[in-house]
């Protein structure tokens, strides 16, 4: 997954994966404005780029104001990041007792199941990068998150580049063309048994990196990449012998429906949950017409039945309930990086990966453009109100948001977002699964 960026593919489709912090409102599946949409433009101005390209490709980001409101969902593989014009430092990797470090920072990444309803998916995020709903890995692709796309060019811009892929246990290394092999190793965070590939080209270097499976044909008709080779990645066994990847779509989505808060759920949906928080309010919902097991998966996964958000005053929740991905109505796989919460003995967390970052501050016309962008979606006195909140110029870059669950029958029941870890245990608590149709 090459960091830097160049925008050439659809919005986010998925919960954005950078924010302030905490969330404030839920986001949903149709798309709609940002109240602090100058905000986000100016934060994707400034923020430094980076590039997801061949089986990570991402390039749409969302870095909102405090009152965020930015959100959609949809179907299939979907990126989640940004690309704004930035003329950042030259990246640089170096390794300290194996682990990876990016200008001298730990590498930051997280990998979680998917919550699109009726889909087996996966949601990673390195630094400044995500993609949400490709599949695990399958049969015939040993790679979290399958293939979205590829970025051709000539050579690599003025930061150089970090490609990278998340693999699972089959992969030793991946041989690149015209650059060489490079070993998979096991990294703290990864999901049991995957691992990750990791190498760096320069700025200036020249070529178009393409993911296990792509040929070199893929690049006809595009002239930035007419110049530079086809860096075709090729993965390898512990044998060193060659991994066939096949490049057909191995998402496994089942129909769903949606719903907003306003409406009564889809009668045929298969699972139903519903919360008894003082005050609470559904903001949307999608659920999973049909079930069924997803039987080309190699790593356990997770097919979401039914996927909500809640909203209070002055916080807002997401909850999902999620079967066995390979035979809904057995027991589910421990969710990656779940450990037990204190207190709570039915109840386990997944702690938050993230970031925090700051922005520089605003310039007086940097602050005059944005309190004009937002005044026309919101009003002048929700704009000048966002505009002040964002001065603060701190944010979090959310890898893996803070989860809580507990089993109920055949199924994890999931919350996240909130304002703290005792908040979300309290609406996990008021939870309850009023239906639940697996056969």
């Amino acid at each position: 997954m090459p960091l830097t960026a160049k925008p050439a593919h659809p919005p986010p489709t998925e919960q954005p994966q950078v924010e302030p912090h905490p969330a404030q409102a839920p986001g949903g599946p149709p798309p709609t404005a940002a109240p602090d949409a100058g905000v986000i433009e100016e934060a994707r101005r400034r923020q430094q780029r980076r590039r997801a390209g061949a089986y990570l490709l991402v390039t749409a980001a969302v870095v909102a104001g405090l009152s965020l409101l930015l959100g959609t969902g949809g179907n299939g593989n979907s990126p989640t990041s940004h690309a704004s014009p930035s003329a950042g430092r030259p990246l640089k990797l170096t390794f300290h007792h194996g682990y990876p470090y990016i200008n001298a920072q730990p590498e930051r990444f997280g990998v979680s199941p998917s919550l699109q309803a009726g889909n087996v998916g996966v949601c990673i995020h390195v630094q400044g990068e995500g993609s949400c709903n490709g599949p695990p890995p399958t049969i015939t692709d040993p790679i979290y998150g399958g293939e979205v796309g590829f970025d051709p060019k000539e050579k690599v811009g003025p930061e150089g580049e970090i490609d990278m892929l998340f693999v699972d246990q089959r992969v030793a290394g991946v041989r690149v063309a015209h650059l060489g092999t490079f070993n998979a190793q096991h990294f703290p965070g990864l999901p049991p048994g995957a691992k990750q590939i990791i190498f760096y080209r320069p700025p200036g270097s020249r070529g178009t990196v393409l993911a296990p499976g792509l040929e070199p044909s893929v690049l006809n008709g595009f002239a930035r990449a007419r110049r530079g080779p086809a860096l075709t990645e090729t993965l390898l066994n512990a044998s060193g012998r060659t991994i066939h990847v096949s490049r057909e779509d191995a998402t496994f989505t089942l129909p769903n429906s949606y719903w907003h808060g306003t409406h009564a759920p889809p009668a045929k949906g298969r699972c139903a949950i519903a919360s008894s928080f003082p005050r609470v309010k559904t903001a949307w919902g999608q659920v999973a017409r049909q079930i069924a097991p997803d039987r080309a998966i190699t790593v356990p996964a997770w097919l979401t039945c039914v996927h909500m958000w809640f909203s209070v005053p002055r916080q807002s929740f997401e909850a999902a309930l999620l079967l066995n991905a390979k035979a809904p109505g057995s027991a589910p796989a421990p969710l990656w990086g779940a450990v037990p919460v204190p207190g709570h003995p039915a109840i386990v967390q997944i702690p938050p990966v993230e970031r925090e970052f700051h922005l520089p501050p605003l310039s007086p016309a940097a602050a005059k453009r944005i309190l004009a962008v937002d005044t026309k979606h919101v009003g002048l006195a929700r704009a000048e109100q966002v505009l002040h909140e964002s001065q603060r110029r701190t944010f979090w870059e959310i890898f893996v948001p803070g989860t809580v669950a507990r089993r109920v029958g055949p199924a994890w029941l999931l919350v996240r977002a909130g304002n703290s870890l005792q908040q979300r245990i309290a609406f996990l608590q008021s939870l309850h699964v009023s239906r639940m149709d697996i056969h």
